[in-house]
């Protein structure tokens, strides 16, 4: 499906797969690997980063679908939502970019070590990554407070309320642009439909993008190409929920949280052993060329 579908070398294969099912930041790590061991050029890393983010189960379906909900049908329907808008933008960009897949990779020759230099370094890489995943959500969230405090989330409220948007998605807006997790508790308090979040989910706010530019690091693909598509996939994903929400609604159709903010456990035990199956597989899809290590430098 990855030759034929998507236009990307079979090297991809286990990337794509990961994108699907591990979140956000995982697409552009994988991408990442993929082009430090020549496996992919430029234009096919930007390809695949037009499709390869997409919120993971762990948190559609268990933190929105069954802890902010309390319905897990609701996250199931999120998942499915975010899947077909990214098989879809894949084969659009198979499409756009089909002359790609012959194209010569990068030239960097990976520094040869070891699966056990390469499981060390794994693991290292996978903790600063929890790092900056963590700063940047605690950046961010720390924004949207002052930005509340300071009187910008209403100043983008009374905008689009001037221009007829619906109340419920003009008081949500502002947090859907910058961070995800706080945008979809407001969503969720707000009693909004479950477009909305849908919406908010495939867009991903600006904290994903910074964690997605970080781990692109000099590969040259276009930032605002990417950006763009976020908001393509967060349309085509926020229509997708209300096709299937017409032919099948959840046992409510307006949802609301109250109390105090919800706490996400980020995964399951079924979910985590699934996701350390699947780095297994990539790791060893790699088996031609070594790990290059790349952890990030202050």
């Amino acid at each position: 499906m990855t030759v034929h579908v998507f236009r990307l070398p079979e090297k991809a294969s286990a990337a794509v797969l990961l994108s699907f099912i591990g979140g956000f930041p995982v697409g552009a790590r994988c991408v990442r690997l993929l082009y430090d061991n020549g496996e992919i050029s430029s234009r096919q890393a930007e390809q695949m980063m037009i499709f390869c983010i997409c919120s993971g189960p762990a948190f559609l379906i268990t933190g929105i679908g069954t802890i902010m909900l309390g319905n897990m049908t609701s996250g199931l329907i999120l998942y499915a939502s975010q899947l077909l808008s990214g098989i879809i933008l894949g084969i659009i960009s198979g499409s756009v970019y089909r002359d790609d897949i012959t194209e010569k990779a990068c030239d960097k020759k990976p520094v040869k070590s070891g699966y056990i230099n390469d499981f060390i370094f794994s693991c290292s890489d996978g903790a600063m990554s929890v790092i900056h995943l963590v700063s940047l959500v605690i950046f961010f969230s720390m924004f949207l407070s002052v930005a509340d405090e300071l009187g910008l989330s209403g100043l983008l409220y009374s905008l689009l309320k001037a221009l007829g948007a619906d109340h419920s998605f003009a008081d949500c807006a502002f947090s859907v642009i910058f961070e995800v997790t706080t945008a979809c508790n407001r969503i969720c308090q707000g009693g909004c439909p479950l477009s909305m979040l849908s919406l908010a989910a495939g867009f991903g706010g600006l904290c994903v993008h910074f964690q997605i530019f970080a781990l692109l690091g000099d590969i040259k693909v276009s930032r605002i190409k990417i950006i763009a598509f976020r908001f393509v996939n967060a349309f085509l994903s926020s229509v997708i929920t209300e096709i299937i929400c017409g032919f099948y609604s959840p046992s409510v159709s307006v949802f609301s949280m109250y109390g105090n903010e919800v706490q996400l456990s980020s995964a399951t035990a079924a979910g985590t052993a699934a996701l350390i199956i699947m780095c297994a597989v990539f790791l060893l899809s790699l088996k031609g060329s070594e790990l290059k290590r790349t952890i990030i430098r202050k």
